[in-house]
């Protein structure tokens, strides 16, 4: 889904027309938001109809989502696309000078199945159906942004990695593949007091989390892998 992309202190106002013919509505994952402004099960929007979001924007600055939240439906629906980031910022945090632009870079990690012409599979049939609704869905192909086998260009300088695990129930170990270890500077709360080192970090489904990775001493024409 899109990036939205806010001010502290800024009120936002979303328009949704559910163009499903079930219904829907829209969570606002991590946020402080009132009860009314939320998409809660009991709060959703039936199909062909819009609803209007509004809401300030009280968040320290860091890396939020939005997704579905209808009752029983919240997990296909996400899984189907219907889910997209909102990165939150201020003056104070732009000051810090952290990578921007092109070195901010929204990564959004998600497993996905597919039939033989390439459609989107939810629940297999038989018996791994119904494990799938017990345990989860797994996949058997992992996404980044969309798509498979992504490779990502970068410059010989640092840039800000922010991190979704978008999946339903695929748990991520993620590490460097040359070692080197990973420089976390802002979880789901927002950017920490100082960053922390650690040879790999553990990604839960709606997790995020940033990284400080620095291409500076990796050669022109390397590879590196995460």
């Amino acid at each position: 889904g899109p990036i939205i992309r806010v001010t502290r202190g800024q009120t936002v106002r979303v328009h949704v027309r559910n163009a499903l013919d079930e219904a829907t509505n829209v969570h606002w994952h991590g946020l402080i938001v009132p009860a009314e402004a939320d998409g809660q099960p009991s709060n959703v929007i039936a199909p062909g109809a819009e609803a209007k979001y509004s809401f300030e924007v009280r968040n320290r600055p860091g890396t939020y989502w939005f997704h579905p939240h209808p009752h029983g439906r919240t997990a296909e629906q996400a899984y189907h696309g219907l889910a997209g980031l909102l990165i939150v910022t201020d003056a104070e945090e732009a000051a810090l000078g952290l990578p921007s632009g092109a070195q901010d870079i929204p990564l959004v990690l998600q497993d996905r199945r597919f039939d033989a012409d390439n459609q989107l599979v939810y629940v297999a049939p038989g018996m791994a159906g119904m494990m799938d609704q017990m345990m989860g869905v797994l996949g058997e192909h992992i996404l980044v942004n969309g798509r498979p086998d992504v490779t990502l260009p970068v410059a010989t300088q640092p840039y800000r990695l922010r991190l979704l695990n978008g999946s339903n129930a695929r748990i991520y170990k993620l590490g460097w593949s040359n070692g080197a270890p990973l420089t976390v500077i802002a979880t789901d709360g927002g950017l920490l007091e100082s960053p922390v080192t650690a040879p790999y970090v553990m990604l839960s489904p709606g997790e995020r989390i940033e990284l400080w990775a620095d291409f500076s001493g990796e050669a022109v024409g390397g590879e590196v892998k995460l």
